[in-house]
């Protein structure tokens, strides 16, 4: 029986200890924004956990917030590497799509749209590092953590990172989980992390070289993060906008960890309800 009595909790993410996800130093750690400031969402938002959306839990009161999703858990030059390296590139390539989602112009069903798919590809990668409270070593982190560090090291090839056309205003960010990675086969078994923004969409697995037909940046990972490329984008492909992380018994089940205790999910501030 739930306690009515109990009040509700108002969270912030931030680790109990001083050790950056990324480059595992102990140091003072500085607020990342999940997607990065250079991508398009309202930064005034309302911020609840995503398993409390799932379970109907209201044991944590949603947090009002004017500066976007937030997880203090990097360090300063961590941060500072992720924003000039990596995150311009990110917030150019959503905003391309975001003029896509919203013009008025009939488009054709697939087109290119030219980028930096390796700058993309790490920053990512990076802010998905930021985005847990708990000091580990999972294996995806282990793996993707050098290539954060260094642009010279090759982001490593069992880590793969799917993309889609996300048109709806849910920021959605989910940690270390399992799941099918065939849908509706429940032998088959993947690690994913995910992260939903307007206008786009980002599935990353270890090992799952495809899911759901969906386009994969793998082919991109031999350019430099400075190289330009197009990439192709699929606006027949677009899925409701609880996919793919929906459990449903008979296609859909999560797995989760203590990462799930930092899951996200956002709407701006004038959405609610």
């Amino acid at each position: 029986m739930k306690n009515k009595n109990r009040k509700p909790i108002t969270q912030k993410f931030v680790k109990k200890d001083n050790i950056c996800n990324i480059c595992q130093q102990e140091a003072i750690l500085s607020e990342d924004h999940v997607p990065p400031k250079a991508c398009p969402p309202l930064k005034d938002r309302i911020i609840n956990i995503l398993l409390y959306e799932f379970t109907n839990e209201r044991g944590f009161k949603p947090r009002n917030t004017q500066n976007g999703v937030l997880y203090k858990t990097i360090c300063s030059d961590c941060n500072n590497k992720l924003g000039i390296n990596y995150d311009r590139r990110l917030g150019e390539f959503s905003r391309q799509i975001e003029k896509f989602v919203e013009t008025k112009l009939e488009l054709p069903p697939a087109f290119q749209v030219e980028c930096y798919p390796n700058a993309i590809m790490r920053s990512v990668l990076g802010h998905l590092l930021a985005a847990k409270t708990e000091t580990d070593n999972s294996e995806i982190d282990r793996l993707i953590r050098p290539c954060i560090l260094d642009d010279s090291i090759p982001i490593p090839q069992d880590i793969n990172i799917f993309y889609w056309v996300y048109p709806y205003e849910r920021t959605i960010i989910l940690r270390d989980f399992g799941m099918p990675s065939i849908r509706g086969n429940l032998k088959t078994f993947g690690i994913f992390n995910l992260l939903k923004f307007y206008p786009v969409a980002f599935l990353v697995s270890h090992k799952c070289v495809d899911y759901e037909s969906l386009h994969n940046l793998n082919s991109f990972k031999k350019l430099s993060p400075k190289d330009v490329a197009c990439i192709d984008i699929d606006l027949t492909s677009t899925k409701k906008s609880s996919w793919p992380e929906e459990c449903n018994g008979l296609e859909n089940f999560l797995m989760i960890g203590k990462a799930a205790n930092d899951s996200v999910y956002s709407v701006p501030r004038s959405n609610k309800k």
